[in-house]
């Protein structure tokens, strides 16, 4: 595994915030699995807005609504939130980015928002159409 830092310049990033009251970004911020982004991504970037969680391996992935088993049982998705910047996608790399755990996003900026995440983080981050 490759932890080697990498240093981006970001340009003409887009604002999905409807403003900074009540934001809170995870602590140490987030290492992406950047391979598992390919599908989400848009012009070779991952967007700042873009719903993720804390996948089973310890790195973050593109939110997917979790699946319920016959018993009733629903799978849990832990770390819940959104990219807070533009992260250029590099193939085999994993970046680290800030994640917004809490605040007022505007949906219609975001990406890979649904239903399923809205219940997640219901409480923390409000969404503002």
């Amino acid at each position: 595994m490759n932890l080697q830092p990498h240093y981006q310049k970001i340009f003409g990033q887009k604002e999905f915030l409807r403003n900074n009251v009540g934001t809170e970004y995870k602590t140490g911020g987030a290492t992406l699995d950047a391979n598992a982004f390919e599908e989400v991504a848009e012009n070779g970037y991952i967007k700042a807005g873009t719903a993720t969680y804390l996948g089973e391996d310890g790195f973050y992935v593109p939110w997917e609504d979790p699946s319920t088993d016959e018993d009733g049982n629903t799978e849990t998705r832990e770390g819940a939130g959104l990219t807070s910047h533009d992260i250029k996608l590099v193939k085999g790399t994993k970046p680290i980015v800030g994640v917004l755990v809490a605040g007022h996003p505007l949906e219609r900026k975001c990406t890979a928002v649904t239903e399923g995440f809205k219940a997640e983080v219901k409480g923390y981050l409000r969404f503002d159409a």
